[in-house]
């Protein structure tokens, strides 16, 4: 009789609902992936890489052209004295430190402003996010990359990108 109880007690606990949104109060959602699939996550990775190969160009039409420079200047090593050389020589130096900080200042500039619009996507978000999870009868929701195992049936990520999608949209304002 004693082992029948801990079988049937066993057996309660086996038999919970398979899906664990049926009584779950936590979700999960990959924030990652709602940045890259949904349509105004897109637009903005799309813009960014768009000006980081706009900046690619541009450092590589520079360089081709100081290279240019540099090469003109060994050659006229050879034809004057270093006297006349080295001011020529101190002076490329210079305008190479002053293109190299300026392109410099400008890759930091993008990547502050990439990281702007992600936590401005974010931002926006975190709204739909909130009623979604609301709607679902969950307390809490977790970005995956802090959680170590959960269930498929508490991901929230799917269902939130279409809701994002209706929502905002690609982001993009029209006039």
């Amino acid at each position: 009789m004693k082992y029948l109880k801990v079988i049937i007690i066993l057996f309660t606990f086996v038999a919970q609902p398979l899906s664990a949104t049926d009584n779950s109060k936590l979700f999960t959602v990959d924030m990652t992936k709602l940045l890259r699939y949904s349509d105004y996550g897109k637009n903005i990775i799309a813009a960014n890489n768009i000006a980081r190969k706009k900046l690619q160009n541009e450092n590589e039409k520079l360089e081709k052209k100081l290279l240019l420079e540099e090469k003109e200047l060994s050659e006229l090593r050879t034809t004057i004295s270093i006297d006349e050389f080295r001011p020529k020589a101190l002076e490329f130096d210079k305008k190479v430190t002053i293109i190299r900080k300026g392109q410099r200042e400008k890759e930091e500039n993008l990547n502050k402003k990439v990281r702007r619009e992600e936590a401005d996507f974010f931002k926006k978000i975190y709204p739909i996010l909130y009623e979604l999870l609301i709607e679902r009868g969950g307390l809490v929701l977790i970005d995956q990359r802090n959680a170590i195992l959960w269930d498929n049936s508490v991901d929230l990520t799917d269902d939130a990108i279409a809701v994002i999608n209706r929502v905002v949209g690609s982001g993009i304002k029209s006039n």
